[in-house]
């Protein structure tokens, strides 16, 4: 939409300005992303600015490309980088009418305005200038504040507990919180309405504080020496790095990267998967890096603090930020550096219906540091192959920073099940019985989903996968079918091996409660299990659980009972996600790794095998090239639910029609159906991404013309 600007304000707007200007008769929010010294065509102008919420320029620009390549509405991108739980419906009373019961000045609500003088009333004050929205962050809690008084120090020598509150107050110039004080050094309120009474303190009412730590480092760097080399490549040169090192060794890498940016006089953002590890970081690095810095974490379980966060941030006054995805677009001045910790970690992406947008981190780390010229470093001991085809490629081009070797790797141990139907070989069952007898501790890993999700031939080893795409077909449902989940190629399960002829088949995927079942059974002794909703007897010597639950201690075995489930995944990338599991494995991993597989060859478990990511990424890149799959081209899924006739009418009649040359275009594939409306999926593909991001949007709108279709867009999503 085009405004006018008032000369009076004319000086004070640039792009990323936050205005309140009208839309439809009503007052709204709105960030300038243009100017044009061409107004004549504008109709309206802008009423008021909001300088509190405006934007740097440069995010701006961040959020308009990210609006590009992921057909998002760049209102709701530009929402992300505002401060969260922002009141955009609070109005102040300008010229109250008569009658009225606000006096001038008051602030008031949208909804009791509304309320009071009707929908066209409300309309009518807007217009006539009598109120203004006025919108701001959420307001801050209040808290008692006990400050120091100036002048001469009271004799305290007989009073000790009141001495002790002083003491520790009159380090602090600025004060402290009541609560803070009396908890740090013991004292009662009592010792404090005292000091009050001879006016060596008063308490204030007082905005809560940002929830920000002060480092307490002695400014050693013995433990950051390893790292500094390659932090020093980073830090004041900028560009765009991948950093391959153990998983246990980042934060200290983080820490060096930080430690660097903060002698340079900037500031470090860096973002992590999970609310955890922002709270373990932020933990370490208060404890690690010189004193006297600000470092503070940014996560949705924070609540209102992160408004108060953002306008710290804002302000400079948090020299390092460490946050999960919402972080990404965290206006944070003077930033020198971002780093992106465990890169390939899918929590770095929104996923549909959880807070955030629908774009990896890194993608947005990688434009942000392009744009604002800060340097940024993914760390990973496996980066995502989109990160790691980018040293070759990309828009945003990445170097590699010389990789740190793993200190000791397991014995691996692959366990070949061809030519055999068992669930659990004598050779494994064996291994885990002579590890119980050592006093070992042996954690398994099952199929996350639980069910059988493709089918292997007993007699060679071979997946049943699709002769066009090279992806295993999948069991649909209850269904007699297995299913292409790319170009909805469907055989009968009943169908022979096309390589040895064979009839016998086995399913993949072993679920928590059956595998439990099978160990207890054969091995006569009690199973612990741990997953991320259920812990029991996880103290046990032999405990089964998903991967993320098992992976995240370290086990004297760990066990993959069907590593044919990871590799032969349905999606695009399922062999670049069992190598990661692989790996993570070995890395949990003190003594011996077994793995039963009836794909022993597979390039993703032999490198994993080894550790060997290089490798890896060797053999797999070329494939996925030669298949014309992501990270060498680009999709946009769409997922259309409702009636088959619905959604073939809206794919031939509507989607092929619009599309423009160039883009490709799937057959609708069925979704599994766990109860909801029948769904299908459609896949879009470009080699540029704002084409395929752009195509995805427009097919989304020709497909919502259809009656009874719903339709949602994802570019380049991490898992087809």
């Amino acid at each position: 939409m085009s405004y006018r600007v008032p000369d009076r304000f004319r000086a004070r707007v640039r792009v990323g300005t936050a205005v309140v200007a009208p839309l439809s008769g009503h007052h709204r929010l709105g960030v300038v992303v243009a100017a044009d010294a061409d107004d004549d065509r504008a109709r309206e102008e802008i009423r008021d600015l909001a300088e509190d919420l405006s934007l740097p320029a440069d995010l701006v620009e961040l959020c308009e490309l990210i609006s590009e390549i992921t057909a998002v509405p760049l209102p709701t991108v530009l929402r992300a980088a505002l401060p969260p739980g922002l009141d955009a419906a609070r109005y102040r009373m300008l010229d109250p009418a008569p009658g009225w019961p606000w006096s001038a000045g008051s602030l008031v609500g949208r909804a009791i305005l509304k309320r009071t003088l009707g929908r066209e009333g409300l309309r009518e004050a807007e217009t006539e200038g009598r109120v203004m929205l006025v919108p701001a962050p959420p307001a801050r809690k209040t808290v008692e504040w006990v400050v120091p008084e100036e002048g001469p120090v009271p004799d305290l020598s007989r009073a000790p507990r009141q001495r002790k509150l002083f003491e520790s107050l009159e380090i602090r110039e600025a004060g402290c919180t009541t609560s803070t004080l009396l908890s740090e050094t013991g004292a009662s309120r009592s010792a404090l309405r005292e000091l009050v009474r001879k006016g060596a303190v008063r308490i204030l009412r007082l905005p809560e504080p940002a929830p920000v730590f002060t480092t307490r480092g002695d400014g050693s760097i013995a433990d950051l020496v390893p790292f500094l080399r390659g932090a020093e490549q980073v830090v004041g040169r900028g560009g765009a790095w991948l950093w391959r090192m153990p998983t246990g060794e980042q934060r200290e890498a983080i820490a060096a990267v930080a430690r660097l940016t903060l002698d340079a006089g900037e500031r470090t953002l860096v973002l992590v998967p999970e609310i955890e590890s922002a709270e373990r970081l932020v933990s370490y690095l208060s404890s690690t890096l010189p004193s006297g810095h600000a470092v503070a974490s940014y996560h949705s379980g924070l609540g209102k603090d992160r408004a108060v966060l953002h306008q710290a941030a804002r302000a400079g006054e948090v020299d390092v930020l460490v946050g999960t995805r919402t972080a990404a677009l965290l206006p944070l001045a003077g930033l020198g550096t971002i780093c992106v910790a465990d890169e390939p970690n899918e929590a770095h992406r929104a996923a549909p219906g959880y807070e955030g947008l629908p774009i990896h981190v890194r993608d947005v780390a990688l434009e942000r540091g392009r744009i604002e010229g800060a340097g940024v470093v993914c760390l990973s001991p496996f980066p995502s192959l989109a990160l790691y085809a980018r040293k070759y490629t990309g828009r945003a081009r990445v170097r590699e920073l010389r990789a740190r070797e793993v200190p000791s790797w397991p014995t691996v141990r692959i366990l070949d099940l061809r030519g055999s139907g068992a669930l659990l070989s004598s050779d494994l069952l064996d291994a885990c019985r002579r590890l119980l007898d050592d006093g070992g501790r042996v954690g398994v890993v099952a199929s996350r989903l639980g069910y059988a999700t493709a089918l292997t031939c007993n007699r060679c080893g071979r997946v049943r996968s699709c002769p066009t795409c090279d992806i295993p077909l999948t069991l649909h449902d209850s269904t007699d079918y297995l299913v292409c989940g790319r170009c909805g190629f469907r055989e009968r399960t009943s169908q022979g091996c096309r390589t040895c002829g064979a009839h016998r088949a086995s399913p993949t995927g072993l679920g928590v409660e059956r595998l439990r079942e099978e160990l207890s059974a054969a091995l006569g002794e009690q199973v612990g299990l741990i997953t991320a909703d259920q812990r029991y007897l996880q103290d046990a010597p032999l405990v089964v659980g998903t991967a993320r639950s098992i992976l995240d201690s370290e086990w004297d075995a760990v066990v993959l009972p069907d590593a044919d489930d990871l590799f032969l995944g349905s999606g695009i990338n399922a062999a670049e996600r069992a190598f990661r599991l692989v790996y993570g494995a070995a890395e949990a991993t003190l003594g011996v790794l077994l793995v039963q597989t009836r794909l022993p060859e597979h390039h993703a478990l032999q490198t994993a095998a080894r550790g060997d990511y290089p490798a890896f990424a060797a053999a797999e890149l070329p494939r996925l090239r030669a298949l014309g799959y992501p990270p060498f081209v680009h999709l946009a899924s769409l997922i259309l639910e409702g009636p088959e006739d619905a959604v073939k009418l809206a794919v031939e009649s509507r989607l092929r029609p619009a599309l423009e040359p160039g883009i490709d275009m799937s057959a609708p594939v069925p979704l599994r159906s766990a109860g909801g409306p029948p769904a299908w999926r459609v896949l879009l593909r470009s080699g540029d991404r704002a084409a395929a991001a752009s195509a995805g949007a427009l097919a989304a709108r020709s497909a919502a013309q259809t009656r009874g279709l719903k339709v949602r867009v994802e570019v380049d999503p991490e898992e087809v």
